[in-house]
């Protein structure tokens, strides 16, 4: 299976939020408070897109990965020209491609990122996607995803 993946480490998904406007947090990537406040903004942003949201860690740097698109090979299939265009928007770049590691009950990845070399991803903790909401909501309701998901 291929997935198209955006890993953040905690530096950088702390400035991301910061950078497109996030309001809440003192935006201290060693605050777990403002960690999750940055992965909640760009979880939000990416909705109602397909999108899974983990706790992860890429070579032993922890993290989040955003899982974007349907798990297809070709990326013209995976997701739509409007969602490539708004994952450009908030990442700045492509997402990397990522196959799962025969016989790790889907919780190891090789991540394939520009430098041609493939990387250990790691999940750890799911958080949610389009369709089971946030699993770790701020405010009640923040849970909930009452929009269908893109296909």
């Amino acid at each position: 299976m291929v997935r198209w993946a955006y890993f953040l480490s905690r530096e950088e998904i702390v400035s991301l939020h910061k950078k497109h406007g996030g309001k809440r947090g003192n935006f201290d990537p060693d605050n777990p408070y403002d960690f999750d406040h940055a992965r909640r903004f760009i979880f939000k942003y990416l909705l109602p897109n397909p999108v899974k949201a983990w706790y992860a860690s890429l070579d032993d740097e922890d993290g989040i990965v955003f899982f974007v698109g349907l798990p297809l090979p070709e990326p013209r299939e995976a997701f739509t020209n409007k969602y490539a265009n708004r994952c450009y928007k908030m990442f700045g770049r492509a997402p990397q491609w990522s196959t799962v590691v025969p016989n790790s009950l889907n919780l190891h990845w090789d991540v394939y990122g520009s430098d041609k070399k493939d990387h250990r991803l790691e999940l750890v903790e799911y958080l949610g996607s389009d369709r089971d909401g946030d699993l770790y909501p701020l405010a009640e309701g923040d849970g909930i995803c009452d929009t269908p998901s893109a296909t």
